[in-house]
């Protein structure tokens, strides 16, 4: 006749149920963050094979109606960019201080290079302009993009 074992503990027991869920919650950020990598990996391949536009890029880019503006006005300004100054004065309707463009512009950079690896708005001497990469998905359609897809091929 065999002694019985004696039954164990769970891990939570063991250790505390505060510190394992810490443990767990830095176990899945770890690999959210390797996941993360993968993909802005993948899509830096396949770049040239995705179509990026405006309704995309809004999506995953702009948090509001104000960041819309922002980009519109930044598209207008053309290559040459604009000062914060010039578009928060563009802007008043939403009470923007120049500093708060210049920071919602980074944000907006922040997302799209977390996402995709792109940048929305680069710094021309003091001012910003839209990158080439938004200045043509922020042009096009999804449907202009599928027409320049097939006359490309």
């Amino acid at each position: 006749m065999g002694r019985k074992r004696a039954v164990g503990r769970a891990v939570w027991d063991k250790e505390g149920k505060y510190k394992y869920i810490v443990h767990l919650l830095r176990e899945i950020r770890r690999e959210l963050n390797a996941l993360r990598v993968t993909q802005r990996y993948m899509v830096r391949g396949l770049e040239h094979e995705f179509l990026f536009d405006q309704e995309y890029v809004e999506d995953v880019a702009c948090t509001d109606e104000v960041d819309r503006a922002i980009i519109e006005e930044l598209h207008h300004a053309g290559p040459y960019g604009t000062l914060p100054r010039d578009v928060a004065s563009r802007l008043r309707e939403y009470k923007l201080k120049p500093w708060n463009v210049t920071q919602r512009i980074r944000r907006m950079n922040k997302k799209l290079d977390r996402l995709i690896g792109q940048k929305a708005a680069e710094k021309v001497g003091k001012g910003w302009a839209l990158t080439t990469f938004l200045r043509e998905a922020w042009g096009s359609t999804r449907e202009e993009a599928m027409t320049n897809v097939t006359q490309a091929t």
